[in-house]
C-alpha cells in the first residue's frame, strides 16, 4: 500500500501480509514516513486472515507468530486493504484459518487419491499392479505337527492351519519366487502343474494384494458367477482394472463367525472410467454343506450415473426371493 492511501486507513482494519508466516488482520494504529524511504506501519493485531504455510517436507504446524493485540512494526509494503469488515475475534479467526487450511490439504489428498487410482488402473491393464506391492509380502514358515500343517508368522507369533488359508502362496524354487497352490501335506502345485514338496521350516509368502476386499471377492466367486460379473462389466466396456471401491459384506460375515453355514447380503462395488461412474449391487446367498456341493446364488445389478442398468446372475438353485 502506498503512503498516500495508507493515510486514509489509519484507525481502520487492514491486512498484514507476512508471506509464508501467514496473513493477519489488524488496526493500522499509526504510520511513520521519512523522505526517500518506505513508510513504516504500526499495526495492532486483531485476527488471523490466513494460516502460516505448512511444509510437506517438514510435516510441522507452524503456528502464527503474532498474537491478539500485539503491536507490530513493519514495512508499509506489507499492508493491504481489506474488502470487508472482519468481525471475528482472534481465537475465532484462528479456527477459521485452520479450517481453510484443512480444506486445502483435503482437496490435495482427494486429488492425489484420484491420480493414484488412475495409475493403479493403468497398471492393472498392463498386468503390472504387483509392482505397487513388491515389498508388501508376509513371510511364513511351514510347520508340521503330526498330521497337521500350519503356517507360522514369526514376527507376530501367529499360526494358522494352512488348510484354512484361501490365498495363493509363493514358494522359493531355484532362486525364484513362484506362485503355487497348497495341495496337501507339504505339497504345493505351481501354475504349470508341477508339484513341489517342501519341508518343515520352509519359507512361503503371501502377497498383501490378496487381502484387498475386491480381490478376495473375485477369488471367492465360482467360475460361473465370475463370468456373470465380467459379462456385465463387458457390456459397459469395463474390466476389473476399473474397480474403485468394494464393500465386501460376504467377507465381513465370514470373518465374524467361522462356524456360520449360511450367508446372505449385498456387496457394493464401484467402477469408473474417464467418463462414467458405475455402481454394482452384488446380492449373494451361500449355504455351506459338508457332504455336498455348496448352494450359491449371485445377482449383479449394474447402474451407471446416466441411468443405464444391466442385470446378470448365477445360481446353483433358485433363490427363495
Amino acid at each position: 500500500m502506498d503512503r498516500k492511501t495508507a493515510k486514509h486507513y489509519i484507525g481502520e482494519q487492514v491486512i498484514l501480509n507476512e508471506g509464508k508466516n501467514g496473513q493477519y488482520v489488524g488496526i493500522l494504529e499509526d504510520m511513520k514516513t521519512e523522505p526517500n524511504k518506505p513508510w513504516t506501519a504500526f499495526v495492532r493485531i486483531k485476527g488471523v486472515y490466513e494460516y502460516p504455510e505448512i511444509s510437506l517436507n517438514e510435516l510441522e504446524l507452524n503456528k502464527p507468530f503474532l498474537k491478539d493485540n500485539d503491536i507490530f512494526k513493519c514495512s508499509g509494503q506489507k499492508i493491504e486493504p481489506i474488502s470487508t469488515t472482519f468481525p471475528s475475534s482472534y481465537d475465532e479467526s484462528l479456527k477459521y484459518a485452520l479450517k481453510l487450511k484443512w480444506d486445502q490439504f483435503q482437496q490435495i489428498n482427494e486429488d492425489s487419491e484420484i491420480v493414484l487410482s488412475l495409475i493403479q488402473q493403468e497398471l492393472r491393464k498392463l498386468k503390472g499392479e504387483n509392482l505397487l506391492f513388491e515389498e508388501s509380502y508376509i513371510y511364513y514358515q511351514i510347520v508340521k505337527k503330526g498330521r497337521q500343517v500350519f503356517i507360522y508368522e514369526e514376527e507376530k507369533h501367529e499360526s494358522l492351519s494352512i488348510e484354512e488359508c484361501p490365498f495363493e502362496f509363493e514358494i522359493h524354487v531355484e532362486e525364484k519366487w513362484l506362485q503355487a497352490h497348497y495341495i496337501s501335506g507339504l505339497t504345493f502345485e505351481l501354475n504349470n502343474g508341477k508339484q513341489i514338496d517342501l519341508s518343515h521350516g520352509s519359507t512361503v509368502r503371501l502377497n498383501k494384494t490378496q487381502f484387498d476386499p475386491y480381490q478376495i471377492l473375485l477369488n471367492e466367486l465360482d467360475s460361473p458367477s465370475l463370468h456373470a460379473l465380467e459379462k456385465g462389466l463387458q457390456k459397459f466396456g469395463l474390466g476389473h482394472e476399473h474397480s474403485v471401491y468394494c464393500h465386501n459384506a460376504l467377507l465381513v460375515q465370514m470373518l465374524s463367525s467361522l462356524s456360520r453355514q449360511e450367508f446372505k447380503g449385498v456387496n457394493f462395488i464401484s467402477y469408473s472410467n474417464a467418463e462414467t461412474q458405475y455402481v454394482v449391487q452384488h446380492h449373494f446367498e451361500r449355504t455351506i454343506r459338508e457332504n455336498d456341493d455348496d448352494i450359491t446364488y449371485d445377482r449383479f445389478e449394474f447402474t451407471s450415473d446416466t441411468g443405464e442398468r444391466v442385470l446378470t446372475s448365477y445360481a446353483t438353485q433358485f433363490s427363495a426371493e
